[in-house]
């Protein structure tokens, strides 16, 4: 009797993964004290991090969608997949590294879409897949390297780092921040603008486009195929 209903309670426990339908979104909140770093992994959705003065904590909230990644995908395996995934959140001395288990998965069967809140003082760094990325409101610096998509960042001071294979990368920024700016698009344009100046771009197919001010920080963005575009205030 107590066999039967172990293994009832096991088939109960499978039937929900199963059959879970829909979306699901994880949060999870912490304390920022001691940290200097946040790493996320993402794969296909959106991303938006705020960066607040003032704020004590780093809030997460990832809702993931099950999508059919082809012809022969399953809906149920999607559905699976959202079920069993779980949020990741791990620190390694002063970094917090964000993402999604199972990790290194390039079958997962779903979107995630993040929404990031923390202080102005950590450095973010975010390894992305396909999706549009938003940053506002950065003073520690960030480095982004993302797969396809667009890129948008509106920072106050800090290194700014972004690589991204397809889309449009824009970066807003204080130009009293800044000791230099490059943008560079291999298939497509660099717009470069300081204090409502437009700094000129060269080459033929792929374009470039450099300025040098009295800031400590720097500013690097290549986009393989699109714009690089920067604007300094």
């Amino acid at each position: 009797m107590k066999k039967n209903a172990i293994v009832l309670a096991a088939v109960i426990a499978l039937a929900g993964i199963a059959f879970a339908a829909g979306p699901r979104t994880l949060t999870h909140s912490l304390p920022a004290e001691g940290l200097e770093a946040i790493d996320l992994s993402s794969g296909i959705g959106d991303v938006q991090v705020t960066a607040r003065d003032g704020a004590e904590e780093v809030s997460i909230e990832v809702l993931l969608t099950p999508r059919r990644g082809g012809f022969f995908s399953s809906k149920r395996k999607a559905e699976q997949d959202v079920a069993a995934a779980s949020l990741r959140t791990k620190i390694k001395g002063t970094r917090l590294k964000i993402g999604i288990d199972p990790s290194a998965d390039d079958d997962r069967r779903f979107e995630e879409r993040w929404t990031i809140e923390m202080p102005t003082d950590l450095f973010l760094t975010l390894n992305h897949g396909v999706g549009d990325v938003v940053v506002d409101g950065a003073r520690a610096g960030l480095e982004i390297d993302s797969g396809v998509g667009d890129v948008r960042v509106d920072a106050r001071s800090g290194d700014i780092n972004i690589d991204l294979g397809v889309g449009t990368a824009v970066v807003n920024a204080p130009a009293e921040s800044y000791g230099s700016a490059e943008g560079a698009g291999g298939v497509g344009d660099a717009r470069l603008t300081v204090r409502g100046e437009k700094i000129s771009s060269g080459g033929f197919i792929s374009h470039a486009a450099t300025w040098t001010g009295d800031g400590r920080d720097h500013i690097e963005v290549s986009v393989g195929v699109g714009d690089a575009v920067i604007t300094l205030d």
